[in-house]
């Protein structure tokens, strides 16, 4: 066992565009909307290093874009589709422009998961969207109504009962489906018995240009490191930083010094299996030094 083959879900940001500006998000508070997008080559490398690491989890297009809005993004899908080593390739979306993704729907069935998030607040535009996509179960659709809430008045009113705005279970406003992104949107607000994330456990998060990241949160994104120039197994055995985060948040149990975790009130612990074949090799990481 290594910490490569703990990773369940390889998580990419296709692009820095965005076609909406929620009040939940950083978007909406300063975030730059840059029209910058992976590549076709980035994606074939990643692909390779996927079957050469033999990987056979999950990948997903989500992060701090709208994937959909990436240059050549249905041949880019096209091809994490025919890797045989992908179990699933996921997509996040707003549902803008899900039409150019429509044609792997049913070839691809199973293999092929749309989250679809619909942020509207017109009832009658989420009853047809909801109709329209009943059929398909690889296509999930979860109402959240961007209802105006800045982060604050989030954090304040943690459920839909205390806030009559939210007009749905999956709401923005219900402080369980949302976080303050690493900091980015103001301070946590929780303290975590548990500092310890799965997100450096399970997940590896790679930006548009190769660039590998904190995780999906980070939104003043750390870079950790490139995949031209550490492969994905070599990155999560053998950096340095990421070994250093590991090592604080599993063995120290503690999120202090560490750049974006230190401000971040994602609570998503190890469970006491993992956790302890994390702490494993950690100690078998440092024997070998």
């Amino acid at each position: 066992m290594d910490h490569f083959s703990l990773i369940r879900t390889i998580e990419i940001n296709p692009t820095e565009l965005c076609n909406l500006q929620c009040s939940f998000c950083p978007r909406a508070h300063g975030y730059p909307n840059q029209n910058l997008h992976m590549s076709i080559d980035t994606a074939k490398e990643i692909i390779k290093q996927i079957e050469n690491c033999n990987f056979k989890g999950r990948v997903t297009f989500a992060g701090r874009g709208e994937p959909t809005l990436t240059k050549n993004f249905d041949k880019i899908v096209q091809l994490f589709l025919e890797c045989a080593n992908i179990k699933r390739v996921n997509i996040t979306t707003n549902g803008k422009r899900l039409h150019l993704l429509e044609k792997f729907l049913e070839p691809y069935g199973n293999k092929f998961k749309v989250n679809y998030d619909v942020y509207t607040t017109d009832e009658k535009q989420q009853r047809l969207i909801l109709e329209k996509y009943k059929n398909y179960e690889n296509v999930h659709v979860t109402i959240k109504p961007d209802v105006g809430l800045n982060y604050n008045e989030y954090a304040t009113s943690k459920t839909s009962e205390k806030n009559p705005n939210v007009k749905s279970k999956y709401g923005t406003g219900n402080i369980e489906g949302m976080t303050n992104r690493a900091g980015f949107l103001g301070e946590s607000l929780y303290d975590f018995t548990d500092k310890s994330c799965r997100k450096l456990t399970h997940m590896i998060y790679i930006n548009w240009n190769g660039d590998y990241n904190l995780c999906c949160d980070d939104w003043t994104p750390l870079v950790l490191g490139n995949i031209y120039k550490e492969n994905i197994s070599e990155f999560l055995n053998y950096n340095e930083t990421i070994t250093y985060y590991r090592k604080k948040l599993v063995c120290e149990n503690s999120r202090e010094g560490l750049p974006a975790c230190q401000n971040c009130n994602r609570n998503a612990p190890l469970n006491k299996e993992v956790r302890v074949d994390v702490e494993n090799l950690i100690k078998m990481d440092e024997l070998t030094l």
